[in-house]
């Protein structure tokens, strides 16, 4: 008698063997479903947020430039600028040392030196060019496109001032702009950026 019931399998046993643990298949669809809506919310947020960093990156870049020209100017004693530029495929500006031919530099220019004739004496020389395709979906545009320092203390030529933009398809609006002594000034147009201050109205 003790040997057949031994022999038997628990009830405790035969039930633990009903319940094995998984997912159903509604489980695991209903889990897919969930994470698919949750990817269609983050991804387009998520491209914005790139769009927006790119569009702040590359303004910051050029506040720092501003500064560079100031200081280059300061430093080697010669007359600096900056000019901005575009074409069908890019955007650009340059800063450069401006040379006893008073000429420009051309940051359009996709191979080749961007400021005249290198071989000249005294001639126009580049600092740094930076381009920024159209294809990255941002754009950088100044009015006036043309800001030249001299004398001592880096101060802009005839008084001029620029007021330059930083525009993504979709990443918002920055404005990069100098004051009388040529110091840059950064803020959001679109008030989207954090990292910089909205524009004031």
């Amino acid at each position: 008698m003790l040997g057949t019931m031994t022999n038997q399998p628990a009830p405790w046993r035969r039930q633990r063997r009903a319940v094995a643990p998984g997912f159903t298949l509604i489980e695991v669809m209903i889990t897919l479903v969930i994470l698919a809506v949750l990817l269609a919310i983050a991804v387009p947020s998520m491209r914005e947020f790139v769009a927006r960093k790119r569009v702040e990156g590359i303004a910051q870049e050029l506040a720092t430039d501003l500064r560079l020209l100031k200081s280059q100017q300061i430093q080697r004693r010669r007359s600096v600028g900056i000019l901005f530029g575009s074409n069908d495929s890019v955007t650009c500006y340059s800063l450069y040392f401006i040379g006893t031919g008073d000429e420009n530099c051309d940051c359009t220019i996709g191979n080749g030196p961007v400021c005249g004739n290198p071989a000249r004496v005294q001639g126009s020389a580049e600092i740094k060019t930076v381009v920024v395709p159209r294809s990255s979906g941002v754009t950088v545009s100044s009015n006036p496109q043309l800001l030249r320092l001299f004398g001592f203390n880096g101060m802009p030529i005839g008084n001029t001032t620029i007021q330059a933009s930083v525009q993504g398809s979709s990443g918002g609006t920055v404005r990069v702009s100098t004051n009388t002594a040529a110091m840059p000034v950064i803020c959001s147009v679109s008030g989207s950026e954090s990292a910089i201050a909205a524009c004031p109205p």
